[in-house]
């Protein structure tokens, strides 16, 4: 079973009071109040295959299959910037279809300003086929990932022709380097230990004014990481 570890996410509102004369609404709704400050939003929990995996007939499995209100997308964490409207995902999965409308259920829009990638299995950056001509047929859509994953796309069909037709602008990450998504956002790559058949895995340090969170979508075990988790945890 994966480990997803999602420390220390904030969620930070900024809203005004209303006083106390303010006219009741004629609406019987309330509104939700959009966050004045960058922010993660979680938009999956699940291994690659999603929960219930196909074929799975065990009892956990069964219970989804018959409530689909159990059933779960795959690890994925958005981060969006509503000063800016900018947004992006860590992770293209499987599920990106559902997972960028429930992002626009959230911001108004599925619109996505860039993707993270963590590593080459199959729930973490299968879902970039909708940026091809099939589907979306984007522009130039910027995907950060590290050296080895950005070879294994640009070599590798039917990635490479996402390269070609610049549905997809690579940006090559270097492993515990900062880099900013813009002036309010700066993300971390660094190394876990993962079965690395074509790329590394990393996870991400985020940072968002001052404040910082840790997604790691696969690793391991802990006791294989030379980085001490507790330590990591206190850091953030």
């Amino acid at each position: 079973m994966k480990n997803i570890l999602l420390i220390s996410v904030v969620f930070l509102f900024s809203c005004n009071s209303q006083k106390e004369e303010a006219p009741i609404a004629e609406k019987n709704s309330v509104e939700e109040v959009i966050p004045q400050t960058p922010y993660v939003m979680v938009l999956g929990v699940s291994q690659d295959a999603g929960y219930p995996q196909m074929n799975c007939k065990k009892e956990c499995c069964a219970a989804a299959w018959n409530n689909s209100a159990l059933q779960k997308t795959t690890s994925c964490l958005s981060i969006v910037d509503s000063i800016t409207n900018e947004q992006w995902i860590i992770d293209a999965t499987p599920n990106i279809k559902k997972q960028l409308q429930l992002l626009k259920s959230k911001t108004g829009t599925e619109k996505i300003d860039g993707v993270l990638l963590t590593h080459a299995h199959m729930g973490h950056y299968t879902g970039l086929m909708h940026f091809g001509r099939e589907v979306m047929g984007t522009n130039g859509i910027p995907v950060f990932a590290m050296p080895k994953m950005a070879i294994f796309l640009e070599e590798n069909g039917p990635w490479s022709q996402l390269v070609e037709l610049e549905n997809i602008s690579l940006r090559k990450l270097k492993s515990d380097s900062t880099f900013s998504l813009n002036e309010n956002i700066k993300v971390k790559p660094f190394l876990v230990p993962h079965r690395d058949e074509f790329s590394e895995t990393v996870g991400y340090k985020i940072t968002i004014n001052n404040k910082s969170l840790i997604f790691i979508p696969d690793i391991d075990k802990w006791e294989k990481w030379e980085t001490n988790i507790t330590e990591l945890i206190k850091k953030v």
